[in-house]
């Protein structure tokens, strides 16, 4: 691609960002107690980029933008929540089948509805959500894809040292109907196991669970599982787990590991990240190298991250780099290798990203 190309893409990227465009990278929203009803709010808009030099016709360019609103509404124990997600592109819904999206490019629609009860004492807590809502469980890309919303029941209850050297000491579990741009009656069932250690200047996370995914068989993420009846529900089930280590320090690091397994088939698939800074102090700078190998079926393909670009049978390397900048402000920029199929199809993408949280 030309410089003048690549100048074009970061310049209708910043653009969109000025006439108010909508996203959103990561779950922001706290989860602390407020008052009444409390509203909050976060814009993202990104530059897409993927090149792939076996297929000009797969390349693409695109800019994007999404908004999340949402209100919270706190009384003693209990906890309503309402969100709506807004989004515009520049390439339109036609593509999110075939761009293996997880949300539609264009649109408005509900993004949270839910209500919680819950507690905290000294030695224990524990949670109660019903509704539309997020995936609370302990995950990675290369299994669940954070954006995706499921209506159901989720939960968890644990028990913690009254000193803080247990944060989390439970169990978690989530169980629902997915929404996706594919539909395919997606409906999920999963339940972990989570412990999380502050030692002080170190920090350590573990977990291990079994998810459920059962879909109608259909294109593209849908496809029936290998050997399956292509008329009959597909149904596939993981055990994941993983590993997780934090240095607090004035350059904080951390190492992440995840793997899934396929007990029918014998197939894994896994991811491995290292982080070196944070998001806290501004204009010192974040990098991250992720490492994300996924098979055939070791992995609940049809729910995984989109921001790769295969989702099965592949594996790569992906680069990130993120700044903290003034006004709640924090830029992104990521690039991934990927090849799927041994090395038969290899693509390159790149993501610019800026965000502003209120």
């Amino acid at each position: 691609m030309s410089n003048s190309r690549r100048m074009s893409l970061l310049v209708a990227a910043l653009t969109l960002g000025r006439l108010a465009a909508f996203g959103q990278e990561a779950a922001p929203f706290e989860s602390e107690p407020r008052p009444w009803w409390q509203p909050s709010w976060e814009v993202v808009f990104r530059g897409d980029r993927l090149e792939d030099p076996g297929a000009s016709a797969e390349s693409f360019r695109r800019v994007q933008g999404q908004l999340r609103l949402r209100w919270t509404w706190e009384r003693d124990d209990l906890r309503l929540a309402a969100g709506l997600r807004a989004a515009m592109g520049s390439d339109g819904n036609r593509f999110n089948a075939p761009r293996w999206d997880q949300q539609p490019s264009n649109g408005t629609q509900v993004d949270v509805f839910h209500g919680s009860y819950g507690w905290v004492a000294a030695r224990s807590f524990g949670t109660l959500t019903l509704g539309f809502q997020e995936n609370g469980l302990v995950t990675s890309q290369a299994l669940w894809d954070r954006n995706l919303r499921l209506l159901g029941a989720g939960g968890r209850v644990g028990l913690r040292s009254a000193e803080g050297l247990v944060q989390e000491a439970g169990l978690r579990a989530v169980v629902g109907r997915v929404r996706n741009v594919l539909g395919g009656r997606g409906d999920l069932a999963a339940a972990q196991a989570v412990l999380k250690v502050d030692t002080g200047p170190w920090s350590w996370g573990a977990h291990a669970g079994r998810w459920r995914l059962a879909w109608d068989p259909g294109t593209e993420r849908l496809r029936r599982l290998p050997g399956h009846d292509p008329l009959a529900r597909q149904e596939m089930t993981v055990d994941a787990g993983g590993l997780s280590a934090t240095w607090h320090s004035r350059l904080p690091l951390e190492a992440r590991w995840f793997r899934s397994r396929n007990p029918e088939t014998g197939e894994t698939s896994e991811e491995v990240q290292a982080i070196a800074g944070g998001r806290e102090r501004l204009y010192w700078p974040q990098l991250s190298f992720t490492w994300q190998r996924l098979s055939s079926t070791g992995t609940l393909y049809p729910v995984n991250g989109d921001e790769w670009w295969f989702y099965r049978n592949a594996r790569g390397p992906r680069l990130d780099l993120s700044v903290p900048l003034p006004g709640q402000w924090v830029a992104a920029l990521a690039h991934m290798r990927q090849t799927s199929g041994g090395e038969a199809y290899r693509v390159t993408r790149t993501l610019l990203v800026l965000t502003k949280r209120f």
